[in-house]
């Protein structure tokens, strides 16, 4: 559900009954000023009131849980967060908008939802929802398939003193489940709870109030009596009714849709997150046991193990069957083979939250205008650039985050070459950080300018000419000057700094470095806030991006970000740190708030950036002479001495032909990582290291 992660207090722990034996049952009476959780999603749309979770102390954002329930207030479309292997429910509150109307859909299937019509799907579909005449606010229940089952019920009651002629029976349930929540939609309501079990307990609730009972499962079937009352709680007058949503919750394994219970194996799993706190917790044995603890084979006693043997660990792979059931043998390469248990996989902390972008649906549009999007919002749009050969728009992704406030325009590209896609991730843990509701400004960003280029993994436009050399473009040029030229006049116009993401192309690598003027002194800080290994000094006229957007008052960095076609975290860690301080230096959004979450997620200071930046006054790459099998010795960011060795050319006899040294002392840059070498290819990009005192030239280019 597109919601933002909800931090501590959780609900406190449950009010206990006066029952004779309070190991039956507990309930408390939930109420939004003192219990509910409230959070404004961070992309504007919508706010959320999550009324319990269980267990009570999980983030369901970070954290497996059991169950959650919610209330959200939804304001505009938007995509639903991916919650895999759960089940998830929503149900639409009535509204006085008749107008109003709530429409869900998996991929191309689109379903209208009804108002109180229980809708469910499985929480790994991707889904998204469309409104007309919003807010509409929805009832959000979630559950672990794997963990239990739910039963839930939408129903109109009434005040059996006068409409039900006296017959009390007809206002009870019976409660089987674990946990049972009573959601009151609209009237008041009165809960009589079990004499039995749980002493004669009433509880008055009025609309947007809930019921939480936790009960053992084992234990005979509780009864719960529901009044419909008028506002001062009292029954016993004509025409009163309420509304209420039931959930009856159950433990327990599910094996093709049914559940599976033993009383003495509790299906608990290595989150924690059942069994109710009712019953004492017996734990599954780890499937992770040493090799000397396995039975035997057979009744012969096997020979002693050796050290290393002893040092090593065995994973059992035994598929899971439903209790009372044996086990059975898997029939599979990995059985019964031993390894060391460091090879075992875990997974990362950043995949084991539910994180994401929270972006609604894209609008599509015929050009980029920020002041046509709303205020504390976080929209999504496709810009249509140039027709291609179908007669059909070449569009552009774009993300624009618009703040509370009008600010600076900061704009953030990537993939300008279609093989050089650390910056996609990195745009992607920027959108995911901001706080609309924080933001002063407006942060636009293009994911994939390339398109073309991405989607055929290639660095070129599809013409074969590289973009990045193309720009400010032609309007009546080759297809790739037409292009740039829309890109600048319908997307890039709407900046006044600039961010451009890149990476080194296929056959090279890249160390984390930035080429800016640093001349010009707004474009040396945002080089300098970016911190990385190293500044090139780079003063543009070169077809660029950032030199066409330079000398339109933009002002612009480039960020190579390693190495193509792959993701590198911990160079996408630093480029994104370096976009929120950027950010905060124009005062759009407080980086503490990005130090606080780093926290929070242990992260350690490397996470922060580079330890150190070198600032080099020009570059140049070293090219062949002849080709051949390159060797190249020196790593990215290195430093060479003048005349070191720094590569070699062999033929395919493995004859030495040529040797390359240093033609002076500088950093690596980047380098080649292609062995295969034609006469005039790139070897190593170095770097003049800026000397105390020096002159930055003016006009500085590369020999690309």
């Amino acid at each position: 559900m597109v919601e933002s992660p909800l931090l501590s207090p959780r609900n406190g722990p449950i009010f206990q009954s006066e029952s004779p034996d309070p190991s039956i049952i507990q309930a408390k009476c939930l109420k939004p000023s003192r219990d509910y959780i409230s959070q404004t999603w961070k992309n504007g749309l919508g706010t959320t009131d999550e009324i319990a979770i269980y267990p009570p102390d999980k983030d369901f954002k970070q954290d497996d849980f059991f169950w959650r329930l919610s209330v959200n207030k939804i304001q505009g479309d938007c995509n639903f967060s991916l919650f895999p292997g759960y089940e998830c429910t929503m149900i639409i509150m009535p509204t006085e908008n008749e107008k109003a109307s709530f429409s869900i859909s998996h991929g191309e299937t689109v379903t209208k939802v009804h108002s109180l019509f229980p809708y469910s799907w499985q929480g790994e579909k991707t889904t998204s929802c469309k409104l007309s005449n919003p807010p509409i606010q929805t009832l959000q229940f979630m559950l672990k398939r794997d963990s239990g089952k739910a039963q839930i019920r939408i129903e109109k009651i009434g005040s059996y003193e006068t409409d039900l002629q006296g017959d009390v029976d007809s206002g009870k349930n019976m409660l089987f489940g674990a946990f049972v929540l009573v959601y009151v939609v609209d009237g008041y309501v009165n809960a009589l709870l079990d004499e039995n079990h749980a002493h004669g307990q009433s509880f008055d609730m009025k609309a947007g109030e809930a019921l939480m009972i936790e009960r053992d499962e084992d234990a005979s079937p509780t009864s719960i009596l529901l009044n419909a009352t008028n506002e001062y709680f009292q029954a016993g007058q004509s025409g009163i009714e309420a509304t209420v949503v039931i959930i009856q919750i159950e433990e327990g394994k599910t094996f093709g849709g049914v559940l599976q219970r033993q009383p003495d194996l509790s299906p608990i799993n290595q989150e924690g997150i059942v069994p109710s706190q009712r019953r004492p917790i017996n734990r599954r044995p780890s499937l992770l046991v040493s090799l000397n603890e396995q039975p035997p084979n057979n009744e012969e006693e096997k020979p002693e193990k050796d050290e290393k043997s002893r040092r090593l660990s065995i994973l059992s792979l035994n598929d899971e069957a439903p209790p009372n059931r044996p086990l059975p043998t898997r029939r599979d390469s990995l059985a019964g083979i031993s390894f060391d248990p460091s090879i075992v996989y875990e997974p990362p902390p950043f995949a084991l939250s539910h994180q994401d972008t929270e972006v609604p649906p894209p609008v599509i549009r015929d050009k980029l205008e920020v002041d046509e999007f709303p205020f504390s919002t976080i929209s999504t749009a496709w810009i249509k650039i140039m027709t291609q050969g179908l007669s059909e728009w070449v569009k552009l992704p774009v993300i624009v985050c618009r703040g509370k406030e009008d600010g600076p325009v900061v704009g953030l590209t990537a993939a300008v070459h279609g093989n050089e896609l650390n910056g996609v991730p990195c745009i992607h843990k920027v959108i995911s950080q901001i706080d609309v509701n924080q933001l002063k400004g407006t942060l636009v960003a293009v994911p994939c300018v390339n398109v073309w280029g991405y989607l055929k993994f290639q660095r070129e436009f599809a013409d074969g000419r590289d973009l990045n050399r193309q720009f400010p473009g032609k309007e009546d040029g080759y297809s790739s000057q037409v292009f740039c030229y829309h890109l600048m006049s319908k997307i890039i116009s709407q900046f006044n700094y600039m961010v451009d993401l890149h990476t080194a192309s296929f056959g090279r690598v890249n160390s984390y470095y930035v080429r800016a003027d640093m001349n010009d002194p707004i474009g040396s800080s945002m080089a300098s806030l970016q911190q990385p290994q190293i500044i090139l000094h780079n003063s543009g006229q070169d077809g660029t991006l950032r030199s066409a957007a330079a000398a339109r008052g933009i002002k612009a960095i480039t960020v190579e970000i390693g190495n193509p076609q792959t993701f590198q975290d911990r160079y996408v860690q630093w480029s994104f740190m370096g976009i929120m301080r950027i950010l905060d230096h124009f005062k759009m959004f407080p980086f503490k708030n990005v130090l606080d979450s780093f926290k929070d997620e242990e992260s350690s200071e490397d996470d922060l950036g580079p330890s150190h930046t070198i600032l080099c006054s020009r570059g140049f790459w070293i090219y062949t002479k002849n080709g051949g099998i390159l060797e190249v010795y020196p790593g990215v960011n290195r430093l060479i001495r003048k005349g070191e060795i720094i590569a070699r050319i062999k033929n395919m006899f493995g004859n030495i032909i040529e040797e390359y040294f240093a033609p002076c002392t500088g950093i690596v840059i980047g380098r080649s990582s292609n062995p295969v070498a034609m006469a005039g290819d790139r070897i190593v990009h170095l770097g003049v290291i800026k000397k105390t005192g020096e002159a930055l030239a003016k006009a500085a280019k590369e020999n690309y």
